[in-house]
């Protein structure tokens, strides 16, 4: 299902909406949590929730926005255990491919291992229903936000910062290239491009490139970031495997530099333009497509 704002929708009935949409997805996949990819659904639908919050905080106030996110935030921490077990062994087996079980055979099975204890553990114990409560919680209070701005006045200085916060990140991770520069940034690319897809689901041509070129973004660094927890696993878990972790760490390192060499080149080019520019210019192009004139 495709989440975004309708042409003749206020922004507050827009966030409303998308809110308790958003809540609906999570709900649904906890409901069906022992599939394998459900965890990794419900944490997504829980990101872009935050992200809804982050972009009208200037309205619905610092108070109300903290107490949503810091709820949200142990909701996606109740699952990050199974969550990023998989995705170690994910990204595992795209980089070491078809020769991972000839290459590097005891990693593969305690990556497969920790992979299973993680999911029953996950499955025995009371993360769902926290989870759920959470959600259930939210939802009931979504009704009661407040957002008096009109149009793209409630949307402008939320996605200016998202903006100036990924500029920010991304001359910090320039001048010190370390994993938490890496994964800070992502936050902010990612955050953007939510904001992207969900204001208007036919943007000109200017703007979805904009917005492809900042999924690509979030990509390289997403890939980055796994790659990251793959080596602080076998670092902290393959102590015995000394060979096959020398050489596992050879590939890491490698394929992390060209990721994160493609996406500073990537990320320099889109995070060139001013704030203000960039508000205005999308401002423009999202008037437009709902029929309003830009109020100065």
């Amino acid at each position: 299902m495709s989440f975004h704002f309708k042409k003749l929708e206020s922004p507050a009935k827009a966030v409303r909406r998308l809110c308790r949409e958003h809540i609906g997805e999570a709900l649904g996949c906890l409901r069906n949590s022992r599939h394998p990819g459900a965890v990794h659904g419900v944490r997504k639908e829980i990101k872009k929730l935050r992200a809804i919050f982050r972009l009208v905080r200037g309205e619905i106030g610092r108070g109300i926005y903290r107490k949503a996110a810091k709820a949200l935030r142990k909701a996606a921490d109740r699952l990050a255990a199974p969550r990023d077990a998989r995705v170690t062994l994910k990204a595992f087996e795209s980089l070491a491919g078809r020769a991972a079980a000839r290459r590097f055979p005891e990693i593969q099975k305690t990556l497969q291992k920790h992979c299973r204890r993680e999911t029953r553990r996950f499955r025995h114990d009371d993360s769902i229903a926290v989870a759920d409560q959470i959600l259930r919680q939210i939802n009931r209070r979504v009704g009661d936000l407040i957002i008096k701005a009109d149009g793209w006045a409630a949307i402008e200085p939320g996605l200016k910062q998202s903006y100036r916060r990924g500029q920010q990140a991304c001359a910090r991770v320039r001048q010190k290239p370390s994993p938490e520069n890496f994964h800070e940034w992502r936050k902010h690319v990612k955050n953007l491009w939510h904001y992207l897809r969900l204001l208007c689901p036919d943007w000109p041509a200017e703007a979805r490139v904009l917005t492809d070129k900042l999924e690509l973004l979030g990509e390289q660094l997403g890939d980055d970031h796994d790659l990251g927890l793959l080596k602080q696993f076998v670092a902290e878990r393959c102590a015995g495997q000394t060979k096959e972790a020398a050489a596992l760490n050879q590939l890491i390192a490698s394929r992390q530099e060209k990721l994160r060499s493609a996406a500073l080149k990537l990320g320099v080019r889109l995070y060139a333009r001013t704030p203000a520019a960039i508000g205005r210019r999308l401002g423009q192009q999202w008037n437009a497509w709902r029929g309003e004139t830009r109020r100065h």
